[in-house]
């Protein structure tokens, strides 16, 4: 059984994911529009704080990025109108300064291009360091499972190619 510093430490990375999901989704007006660009940046910036200055973000088939800015100044120029990230059933292993933790993706958006709509779940693997800041995520592994568009099921046409 998990010590009382054991779960402080899995809350405050839950946490962390939580405030990446919650920052990639407030980007985005109740009515699924890409809010003023400066109002994005810094909801960018606060997002890509969750990351080491090294950190190492493999989003698959969105790319791979290194390093803190790399992943600011892809998060502020995404190419989505609007997104709900879900990051469920969390599996968190704490090694002293250093953890792993392993999340299931569940993700609605609409793509900017053609005001697509689509469905997207894969998981995540993730690896976390605690710095003077608390924990960070210092790479994140994104295996996608399917993406597709909302009104055409995955069985047809699973992980179909989308223009970003």
């Amino acid at each position: 059984m998990e010590d009382s510093s054991g779960l402080a430490d899995i809350i405050a990375i839950q946490r962390l994911k939580a405030l990446y999901a919650k920052c990639a989704d407030e980007k985005y007006t109740d009515d699924h529009q890409r809010k003023a660009q400066a109002e994005v940046d810094h909801i960018a910036w606060e997002q890509a704080s969750v990351f080491t200055e090294d950190a190492v973000w493999d989003g698959g088939a969105f790319g791979k990025l290194h390093g803190r800015q790399a992943i600011y100044d892809n998060l502020r120029l995404g190419p989505w109108k609007f997104a709900l990230h879900h990051y469920l059933s969390p599996l968190i292993e704490v090694d002293g300064d250093h953890a792993r933790g392993r999340w299931m993706l569940w993700q609605v958006g609409t793509l900017t291009r053609e005001d697509t709509p689509i469905l997207l779940t894969g998981v995540t693997n993730d690896e976390y360091v605690r710095t003077p800041d608390g924990w960070r995520m210092a790479r994140m592994v994104q295996t996608l499972k399917f993406m597709t568009r909302f009104d055409t099921p995955w069985t047809l046409n699973r992980n179909a190619p989308f223009v970003f």
